[in-house]
């Protein structure tokens, strides 16, 4: 067997190796596009393919010549697509944005290039002749009217926005999933794909809320002008306070904004990190405002607390108080006082609402009111300086045994040492201090149970943030200065 019989029997055999391992290649890629897409591969296994067809040698058809001019276009169009996916794969590994349009760009000069090379070479066509064909004219005349092309090439070297970045084009606000030749698409709120034509996007105005790395909210509500501007200010900034999403610089800003005579309109000005954000923490913000402005009446015609409506003369317990001396003694602190000690305590008690996310208690304030869960469920929060992010430590239901928080840091008069946040909407009795100043002053002797159990309360508390245990004389130490801080501050 000559060696020309063997080229002819391992060339074919090799070509045909190499377009099925072409094919596989794109069938593995199908749905892996980190690197490579399957049009490459796809185009080698065709153009080895043709070529195996083909007929070769002097005698070959005349229509051989253009069958493998074709599979030589189609495998070098195949090595091309390979080489310039290769290229932009190292590029973003580098984390540097590759323009879609950059790509295509490319690949139509490099295609262009082939298929004139080729033309030139195998087909033997004198390329002169294109000048003399008026079809040539037509077409690029038709070329500059296409205007998307070339907006498309005009947003690229501007840069206006890259994928990922939210903008807003007309009514369409959404996130940029990537720029083409002629469109852009973005992903809207609501998970719908929208195609904006470039020639639209150029002439359109353009928002980019990516563009400075945050992005600001804005919310304006208007109350009775009788209400203390102050007052409002100072409410409204411990309730944004209370959003982990919104920025603490800047600053959120409120402020009057208009004033009519009867009505004063407020202005909520906040940031956030991310665009995508907006919508989730406007409804907690208008969430937030609802409970916060009703706990305080305002806006709201007068009303009075369920414990001091009636009964505060001397006559018979009323109904409401008699349901709220009933959640008293649900607390171990309350549990063994007469009707009469824990009538003392109910003119300092406020029936307040909290929603969903909002903050009962912030860690590091200062204690001056006590809580007594009513409906709901509370999370019990650490925020220790050395973490990046709040941990959750514990929670309390209303059905709990312990359905109460906030008294050790009342009656020690020391600042709070976790963060209480509602994770459900609830329901709570808040007692103040002149409250217990007023029980401690007519039975001292109820201080001794309460000491007693604030230490108790106090040692679980440290076990949860801190996993530490006490023993029992530790715990009578613990009373004892309990005790002892209660005398000092509530003067008894």
């Amino acid at each position: 067997m000559t060696a020309e019989t063997l080229r002819e029997i391992a060339e074919p055999a090799i070509e045909g190796m190499l377009a099925l391992a072409a094919a596989l290649s794109a069938i593995a890629f199908r749905r892996r596009t980190r690197m490579f897409t399957p049009a490459g591969f796809i185009m080698l296994a065709f153009g080895l393919t043709l070529d195996l067809m083909v007929p070769h040698g002097p005698s070959s058809p005349e229509w051989a010549r253009y069958v493998r001019a074709a599979a030589i276009v189609l495998l070098w169009f195949g090595v091309v697509r390979l080489g310039v996916e290769s290229v932009e794969f190292l590029i973003r590994r580098r984390r540097v944005h590759v323009s879609t349009i950059a790509t295509e760009l490319t690949l139509t000069l490099l295609y262009a290039a082939i298929l004139l090379i080729v033309t030139r070479t195998i087909l033997t066509f004198d390329l002169r002749r294109l000048v003399a064909v008026p079809a040539l004219f037509t077409l690029a005349r038709a070329a500059l009217q296409q205007r998307d092309l070339f907006s498309g090439l005009l947003i690229q070297s501007q840069r206006p926005f890259r994928p990922g970045d939210w903008v807003r084009l007309g009514s369409q606000v959404g996130q940029v999933q990537g720029t083409g030749w002629r469109a852009t698409r973005i992903l809207t709120r609501a998970r719908e794909s929208v195609t904006i034509p470039s020639g639209v996007l150029a002439k359109d105005v353009l928002t980019n809320y990516s563009a400075s790395g945050r992005v600001a909210g804005e919310i304006f509500v208007e109350l009775d002008s009788r209400e203390p501007p102050g007052e409002i200010e100072a409410i409204v900034q411990r309730m944004l306070d209370g959003i982990p999403e919104i920025l603490k610089q800047p600053p959120p800003e409120v402020s009057p904004w208009e004033y009519s005579g009867s009505s004063l309109r407020y202005r909520i000005r906040y940031w956030l990190a991310d665009y995508a954000l907006q919508d989730g923490v406007q409804a907690r913000i208008i969430r937030s405002l609802w409970y916060a402005f009703r706990r305080h009446s305002l806006g709201l015609p007068s009303r009075k607390g369920l414990s001091q409506a009636e009964g505060s003369d001397g006559a018979a317990f009323s109904e409401s108080q008699v349901r709220l001396m009933e959640d008293l003694r649900v607390v171990d602190l309350f549990k063994g006082l007469s009707d009469e000690d824990l009538r003392i305590v109910l003119p300092s008690i406020k029936v307040s609402q909290f929603g969903r996310g909002e903050v009962l208690i912030r860690q590091g304030e200062t204690g001056n009111s006590f809580f007594i869960l009513r409906r709901g469920t509370v999370d019990i929060i650490e925020e220790g300086a050395d973490r990046k992010e709040p941990i959750v430590v514990n929670h309390i239901d209303h059905l709990s045994e312990k359905s109460f928080f906030g008294e050790i840091a009342l009656l020690k008069g020391e600042a709070r040492t976790t963060t209480v946040r509602a994770n459900t909407d609830v329901e709570v009795l808040e007692i103040n201090r002149r409250g217990f100043s007023h029980l401690f002053r007519a039975h001292p002797e109820t201080a001794v149970r309460i000491a007693e159990i604030a230490a108790a309360r106090e040692e679980e508390t440290l076990a949860l943030v801190s996993a530490a245990t006490s023993s029992s004389a530790a715990a009578r130490e613990r009373q004892s200065r309990i005790l002892e801080t209660m005398r000092k501050i509530f003067d008894f």
